[in-house]
């Protein structure tokens, strides 16, 4: 009888233990820039906007992006944090990315570099947040255009 009251109280305790109720939604990102452009590397930052629809706080725990410019890979934004994601509203979360010029074509920097030509520039992948212990991916897919000063 003892064991089987105590199964029930883990049981119910571990029924208690839920996850969020909806994931948080990725809405857009913002900001993008080139913040930083020497010989050989650029520097992208940007600020990637969510909304957690829950009436509890989460946690952020890490960030999983590839980044896209003019549809070549040229880079992956792998960031580990802990960040308290406030309950009920929209939160940011900074995308920091350096990338070789080369990989983006030696023309395109070079027009870019002289005629501030714009250049397509794409986030995909996901970030991980946790609830109440439980993790849960937020996927990323946000497309823009930026131009190099």
């Amino acid at each position: 009888m003892k064991n089987f009251l105590l199964v029930i109280i883990l049981i119910s305790g571990l029924a208690s233990c839920k996850g969020p109720e909806e994931a948080p939604e990725f809405k857009y990102v913002e900001n993008v820039r080139v913040t930083n452009v020497t010989d050989k590397e650029a520097y992208l930052n940007a600020d990637a906007v969510f909304y957690n629809p829950n009436e509890q706080g989460m946690t952020l725990r890490g960030i999983d992006v590839d980044l896209f410019i003019e549809g070549r890979e040229v880079g992956r934004i792998e960031q580990s944090n802990k960040i308290k994601i406030p309950a009920s509203s929209d939160f940011k979360i900074p995308l920091d990315a350096t990338f070789r010029i080369g990989d983006v074509g030696v023309l395109n920097t070079v027009l870019g570099m002289l005629g501030g030509k714009k250049l397509s520039v794409r986030y995909m992948g996901y970030i991980k947040v946790t609830m109440n212990g439980l993790p849960v991916r937020v996927p990323v897919d946000y497309e823009s255009e930026v131009r190099l000063r």
